[in-house]
């Protein structure tokens, strides 16, 4: 069975592994089918059920409210869905559409600079998820987090994708990038 920890993880999970589908794989991930309650999400006594398109996924009720509580978009603990490579990929995925979006921006307040600084921020929020699969004092995530062959071809492409170094190179970047950029608009 396969459990998300929030509505959110299950998205970006059936998004990467639809994405594994595509003849050049994981170039774009494309949104998930909408959740809707009595079409693809039942609500059980403890739990949602998801009928996803990669098959079905539970979302238990306290670990979504346990991560909406806490701000943090994936989910608390550690992803059983999304291998420590994928996240890193999910975290450059939304720095590019971030910066995309900031080169075309005007300074006007509304959701293009929403959107902006949410791209930003799920990109940090990614690499933070990456973090999690690195023991205490390691210089790298182990083996047993890339369990994908995405996340395989992933770390292939870039040995150092999941390094201590890299991992928190890129947090500080990104989470240095959104606060700049919440500065530089903050008056406006």
């Amino acid at each position: 069975m396969l459990i998300a920890r929030t509505l959110r993880e299950a998205d970006i999970y059936v998004a990467l592994t639809r994405a594994q589908a595509e003849p050049e794989p994981g170039i774009e991930l494309g949104p998930a089918p909408v959740f809707e309650v009595g079409v693809n999400l039942a609500e059980g006594p403890d739990a949602w059920t998801y009928a996803s398109p990669v098959g079905e996924i539970t979302i238990p009720y306290s670990s979504e409210r346990s991560a909406t509580t806490s701000g943090a978009h994936w989910g608390l603990g550690q992803s059983q869905l999304v291998d420590a490579a994928e996240w890193t990929r999910v975290g450059q995925l939304h720095w590019d559409r971030g910066t995309e979006a900031d080169m075309a921006y005007d300074g006007e307040p509304g959701q293009e600079r929403y959107y902006i600084e949410l791209n930003f921020e799920l990109a940090a929020e990614a690499i933070a998820e990456a973090i999690k699969f690195l023991p205490d004092g390691a210089d790298r995530v182990p083996d047993s987090a890339i369990w994908t062959k995405y996340g395989a071809d992933i770390l292939a492409d870039d040995p150092n994708v999941v390094t201590r170094a890299r991992l928190e190179d890129d947090l500080e970047t990104y989470r240095g990038t959104l606060a700049d950029f919440r500065a530089l608009y903050s008056d406006s």
